[in-house]
């Protein structure tokens, strides 16, 4: 189980789902969803806050896209951000994104929402084997 999962998605229903989701898969001790990157961003900054080890950001947001949001976290002077993974969610996958996730090393993986039980289990046994065994 991780310690804290950070979802960042405009659609509050989607965030409720994925944070129940993620509550029957154990996934972890805390779940912290944000509608607007920037909340997000701003949370992150707060060194008062620790770093999540999983980041599940929408691709296609109003005012911050997950693009604006990368850029924003690579600005973050924290050490321990460079060990969290950060997977971007979307509904359908275009051209223009399938280039820019190339481009993008800090990103694990482009997974289709919504998520559910097995799709976490997945993530997790993926990028974090230890911790789920």
């Amino acid at each position: 189980m991780l310690n804290k999962i950070i979802l960042v998605d405009d659609n509050a229903a989607t965030n409720f789902i994925h944070k129940k989701f993620l509550e029957k898969a154990k996934g972890s001790r805390e779940v912290v969803s944000f509608q607007m990157g920037q909340n997000a961003i701003d949370y992150l900054s707060d060194c008062d806050n620790t770093i999540p080890e999983l980041l599940f950001v929408d691709i296609n947001m109003p005012t911050m896209d997950a693009w604006e949001f990368l850029e924003h976290f690579k600005t973050i002077e924290r050490p321990e951000k460079d060990k969290a993974k950060i997977i971007l969610l979307t509904t359908s996958l275009s051209p223009q994104d399938e280039i820019k996730i190339t481009e993008r090393t800090e990103v694990e993986n482009v997974m289709t929402k919504p998520l559910d039980v097995a799709s976490i289990q997945g993530v997790l046994k993926r990028y974090f084997p230890l911790l789920s065994r």
